[in-house]
Parts: C-alpha cells; sequence; structure tokens
C-alpha cells in the first residue's frame, strides 16, 4: 500500500510539474509575441509618474508621441487634465536671413 501512495504522490507531483511549465511557457510566449505586435508609435507610450491621491484616486503623468498627458483616474473614470504637446511637434530650425544696415 506504501508503494501506491509514494507512486500517486509523485505522479500528482510530476502532472503539477507539467502544468506549472506549460504556464510558464505560455507567459513567456506572451511576453515574446507581445513586443512584435505594436509599431514603433505603439511601443512609444510610458508612463511617466503617478501620484496616488487617496487609495481610490491618483495623477498619472503619460507622454505617448512625444506629447505629455496629465489624467486624472477616479473610480467613475479618466478625466484628461492637461496635454502638453510642445514636444510632439518640434518647431523646424526657421532661416536666419541677415538684415542690412543702412549707414
Amino acid at each position: 500500500m506504501e508503494t501506491s501512495l509514494l507512486s500517486m504522490v509523485l505522479q500528482s507531483l510530476l502532472a503539477l510539474a507539467a502544468v506549472l511549465g506549460l504556464f510558464a511557457l505560455m507567459i513567456w510566449g506572451m511576453k515574446r509575441f507581445q513586443l512584435h505586435t505594436g509599431g514603433p508609435a505603439q511601443r512609444d507610450f510610458k508612463v511617466i509618474q503617478r501620484i496616488h491621491i487617496d487609495n481610490k484616486n491618483s495623477i498619472v503623468e503619460i507622454r505617448h508621441r512625444g506629447a505629455h498627458y496629465l489624467l486624472g483616474l477616479s473610480p467613475g473614470g479618466m478625466t484628461q487634465l492637461r496635454i502638453d504637446d510642445a514636444l510632439a511637434q518640434p518647431h523646424e530650425a526657421e532661416e536666419v536671413t541677415p538684415v542690412e544696415k543702412d549707414s
């Protein structure tokens, strides 16, 4: 009877190891293929900082395509507080034409 108990425990441990191995393989595959799904425009999304006001409300600064967004997050939804797109469209260098002085 001890051999059957030992074999059942061993079989259960091997089945658990197989399930955990499949789970780890699935997570690895999802992470690997997630990097290749979005183009460069989708990867340019970064949370700069998050300020917790209380347990349910917070303010988040996000950068996406060069523009900075300030968002208010609450249980009722998301509110856009501010957009700073000065970095989104950089100013092109303007040509400076010299002005001649008449003397």
